[in-house]
């Protein structure tokens, strides 16, 4: 029980940690346009797809649990990717250009 414990504690800050890489290194190789620092961060992505398997093994999570989990790889993923999109669009100047113009350019590349 107390191993259990010690495990799902460890993977659990292994989780929080390799997330953290993830989004740092991610918005880092953009900032910089660094392919380095983004194979930095999807190295860290694994990590943490693969913290997140052992967990599941370690605790037995079943059911409901699983698709909690798969949530959880999703949204590591996706959520700072989307928060780039939106730091661009926020710090991007179109002062000069038409209100229409404006709002074409937001959320695109």
């Amino acid at each position: 029980m107390i191993h259990t414990l010690l495990w799902a504690t460890l993977l659990g800050g292994g989780i929080v940690m390799l997330g953290a890489g993830y989004a740092l290194f991610h918005a880092l190789g953009r900032l910089r346009n660094s392919r380095g620092l983004i194979f930095a961060s999807i190295t860290c992505y694994l990590g943490l797809a693969l913290a997140v398997v052992t967990l599941t093994l370690v605790l037995e999570l079943t059911g409901w649990w699983l698709g909690l989990t798969c949530a959880l790889l999703v949204g590591y993923f996706v959520v700072p990717r989307f928060i780039w999109r939106l730091s661009v669009a926020v710090h991007t100047d179109f002062s000069d250009q038409p209100l229409g113009e404006r709002v074409s350019h937001v959320g695109s590349k």
